[in-house]
């Protein structure tokens, strides 16, 4: 008996348009200081992300789903420029990109290249450690763990590519993508400012984000 082809899964393009249109609208409304813009879009376009990834029928889809809720969380905290929901959004943000390793692990298989990759984000993340020293102990402690947590985030996406998850590349180029974003961030408040850094603090987030989402829309098998 032959067995059947495999569903042909499409890329959801309206979604994923969607949230590239409210996170262009997010970010000119905090480039152009119209600031109740951003409080509408920027959560709105990581809430669209859902409508990208789709009905959750797999574990990694629904995990990611998860991680998704979480980061709307971190969206809102950040909106604000105090410390305390610095600190609250670290926390949404970390508990997403724990939720993204155990995603990752699901569907790992952990190919040999993996240990260069590994080896390149461990070096980047001890250089960006050195660079962004929060002048709290506690938020500086915070800070390590949450670089460790977004590099193991990074290291496990890419232990997926050549494994059950089909659209793998995806999910690795978006995690790389959401550390870019968040080194900028931190670099930006901790170290020195980047003019125009809602361009990568936010639209390069985006960016990651919709590969990861797409990853979990893909076919699992």
């Amino acid at each position: 008996m032959i067995d059947p082809a495999p569903a042909v899964v499409s890329v959801p393009i309206a979604p994923v348009v969607a949230v590239l249109v409210a996170g262009a609208i997010a970010i000119a409304g905090i480039e152009g200081g119209v600031p109740k813009l951003a409080w509408i879009f920027k959560p709105l376009a990581t809430l669209l992300l859902l409508a990208v990834v789709g009905w959750p029928e797999t574990a990694f889809a629904r995990l990611t789903v998860a991680g998704i809720l979480l980061s709307v969380i971190g969206d809102v905290a950040l909106l604000s420029e105090s410390d305390t929901a610095f600190q609250l959004g670290l926390v949404a943000f970390l508990a997403a990109h724990v939720v993204y390793i155990v995603a990752n692990l699901k569907v790992a298989v952990w190919s040999p290249w993996i240990w260069p990759a590994a080896l390149v984000v461990v070096l980047a993340t001890v250089i960006l450690l050195r660079l962004v020293r929060p002048p709290h102990v506690v938020l500086r402690a915070a800070t390590i763990v949450y670089g460790v947590a977004i590099s193991a985030m990074v290291i496990s996406s890419f232990a997926t590519i050549g494994g059950p998850l089909r659209w793998a590349p995806l999910a690795a180029v978006g995690s790389v993508l959401f550390y870019v974003s968040d080194a900028s961030l931190a670099i930006n408040r901790f170290h020195r400012p980047i003019p125009h850094v809602a361009y990568l603090a936010i639209g390069v987030y985006w960016l990651g984000q919709l590969g990861i989402a797409l990853a979990a829309h893909g076919p699992v098998g």
